[in-house]
């Protein structure tokens, strides 16, 4: 029997392995490849597991603005945020890694028309976010990490 459910549970799975492979070639090839996706540069952020209180790693495109980087929590178009997030929102701070330079990092949650602003700036270079705002039926999260 089909189901919505289906779809999003078949992205996620595809998200998750391809994250997985990505965070591979980055770490073994000391982000010589797939740095960047369809153009846009790629981080690690790190986190701490919030059930686990293990170290996790996810690789992310991000978005140099206003000083800052700004990463999308659009799980692909999921209803659910993505695990990076939740982990992300339990702490004060994050490390990333940019090429090959680690820094610790502030964020804050972009919020009413500075949001609009970012996301305007952010779908004129990556389009296909609208159709994951229009999947998810979430807001997605514009997070802006700034180095300490």
């Amino acid at each position: 029997m089909f189901s919505i459910s289906n779809i999003f549970t078949g992205r996620y799975k595809l998200i998750k392995i391809f994250s997985k492979f990505h965070l591979f070639i980055l770490n073994k090839f000391n982000n010589k490849y797939l740095n960047n996706l369809l153009g846009m540069p790629v981080l690690i952020l790190f986190t701490i597991g919030r059930k686990t209180k293990k170290i996790r790693s996810a690789p992310l495109v991000y978005f140099d603005i206003d000083n800052s980087y700004v990463i999308v929590a659009s799980n692909g178009g999921n209803p659910n945020d993505p695990n990076w997030f939740k982990n992300l929102i339990s702490k004060k701070t994050v490390k990333i890694k940019i090429a090959d330079e680690i820094l610790e990092c502030k964020y804050e949650l972009l919020k009413n028309e500075y949001r609009k602003e970012v996301w305007d700036k952010i779908i004129k270079i990556y389009p296909k976010y609208v159709e994951y705002q229009n999947l998810s039926k979430r807001i997605i999260p514009l997070v802006r990490l700034y180095k300490i």
